[in-house]
């Protein structure tokens, strides 16, 4: 995507206008002065992420641009939910920054990831919504410490615990104090999420009881160290 595309008044306006572009879902539609003030306050936070060289880096930028869609969607979480608000966000309403992210990143885990499954609503590729249920599912503390990788986000909420908020701290603490980095952090988050995946199958993980969860979490983490350990054994 250009890194120069633009918004455009007219195209905002077209699409405010039509159902399809931003539906209505139930509740409470988001109006068009909240949307331009979610576009200012996304451009100055990418701005304030900017450094004096004129470069900010993808990481800071997803920081500032989720927490800002984070705390918006916490009072439009239908609307959130549906994949034609992101078509709309991304396309009409930040097609600019887009392309700005876009152009910073085109590939994850070695793995070649198209234009389309970036900025097509409902993809969890999506450039933006992704970016929003980093928040949602792992809270502001996870997310803010910076402590998860692009490839630990990827993992964790493609494979299994997207409507699962607890579940989904319980991992992100147990990926965090691993220790591994590299190659080795990414071999040990996929071998853990196949694991877990594993132990959901024989137990059933309830997220109300944190001590139950606790445990199992972390059996699977000495599975799963063990599995790394033994690999890393084998290539030496």
């Amino acid at each position: 995507m250009d890194t120069q595309v633009e918004f455009s008044e007219a195209d905002f306006d077209s699409a405010l206008n039509s159902s399809r572009a931003f539906p209505p879902t139930g509740g409470t539609r988001i109006g068009e002065s909240d949307l331009r003030e979610l576009r200012r306050t996304c451009l100055e936070a990418v701005d304030n992420a900017t450094s004096d060289r004129g470069v900010v880096s993808s990481s800071n930028f997803d920081l500032a641009v989720g927490k800002i869609l984070f705390a918006t969607g916490e009072e439009s979480v239908g609307e959130f939910g549906d994949p034609f608000v992101w078509d709309f966000i991304t396309l009409i309403l930040l097609p600019d920054l887009a392309a700005k992210r876009l152009a910073m990143r085109s590939t994850s885990r070695g793995k070649s990831i198209s234009t389309a499954e970036r900025i097509t609503g409902g993809s969890r590729r999506h450039v933006f919504q992704r970016l929003w249920k980093r928040w949602l599912i792992f809270g502001c503390e996870i997310v803010e410490s910076g402590k998860l990788t692009e490839d630990d986000y990827g993992a964790t909420i493609e494979r299994l615990i997207t409507n699962r908020p607890a579940l989904a701290r319980e991992v992100a603490e147990a990926i965090i104090r691993s220790g591994y980095s590299g190659d080795e952090r990414r071999e040990y988050t996929r071998v853990f999420m196949r694991k877990l995946q594993q132990t959901s199958g024989l137990v059933q993980i309830r997220d109300d009881d944190e001590v139950h969860l606790r445990k199992v979490i972390e059996e699977v983490h000495r599975q799963t160290a063990e599995s790394v350990g033994d690999a890393a054994e084998s290539d030496g």
